[in-house]
Order: structure tokens, then C-alpha cells, then sequence
């Protein structure tokens, strides 16, 4: 068996229906700025690596990100994550990753929520 034989049978991952997630950005109480990335509930999504987060606001370069967990299901966020903890948390549901990116499959709710420790 060759090497396009084992690539017949490997199915292509489409990363056109998955929702590109996009930084946006809010400040702490103390005014240190963070990034957040959302993760909603049954939608596949496109997350960067921890090495593509590589902004600045207002001269200063942000340090903290979080992943926001958001369920449809119960219409609100169910918490929040550190993005590299959950990065490492994501990996079995992980489909595919390039350009410092990762595809995620669409999580259930009962999976969000073991993603952030089953509360």
C-alpha cells in the first residue's frame, strides 16, 4: 500500500463552515487590558494558537487571555477559561490545525462544561 493509498481513505476536513474567532478586548478593574475568544456551544470554531495572540492596546502589550464559554442552550456565558489551559483542555476535540491555527469540532454543552470543571 502506498503513500496515496493511505490518503484515500483519510477524510477532508472542511474548515469553511467554522466560525473564525475573532479577539476582543476589555479592561480589569485595575485597567489592565485582556483578550477574550469565545467558544459558543455547537459551532465549530476556528481558534489561534497562543503564539498568533500578539496584541497591543494603548502601548501596552496584552499578557492575559481568556476563552469564553458560551452556551446556546442556556442563552449566556457558563464561564471562562485560560486560553493556554484551555487550548491544552481542547485537545481531543480537536478535527485539525494549520497555520498556527486549530480547528475544534462543535462541543455539546455537557462538554463545555466539563471544560470548565463540571460546574
Amino acid at each position: 500500500m502506498g503513500l496515496f493509498d493511505k490518503l484515500k481513505g483519510k477524510k477532508a476536513i472542511n474548515w469553511e463552515d467554522a466560525y473564525k474567532a475573532q479577539p476582543q478586548f476589555y479592561k480589569k478593574p485595575d485597567g489592565e487590558p485582556f483578550g477574550a475568544l469565545a467558544l459558543t456551544e455547537g459551532t465549530k470554531t476556528i481558534l489561534p494558537e497562543v503564539s498568533k495572540l500578539n496584541y497591543e492596546i494603548d502601548s501596552k502589550m496584552i499578557t492575559t487571555w481568556k476563552l469564553v464559554l458560551v452556551s446556546t442552550t442556556k442563552d449566556t456565558i457558563i464561564g471562562d477559561l485560560d486560553y493556554s489551559s484551555a487550548l491544552k483542555a481542547l485537545e481531543p476535540y480537536v478535527l485539525d490545525s494549520k497555520n498556527d491555527s486549530l480547528l475544534i469540532k462543535a462541543l455539546s454543552l455537557d462538554e463545555m462544561i466539563n471544560l470548565k470543571g463540571g460546574n
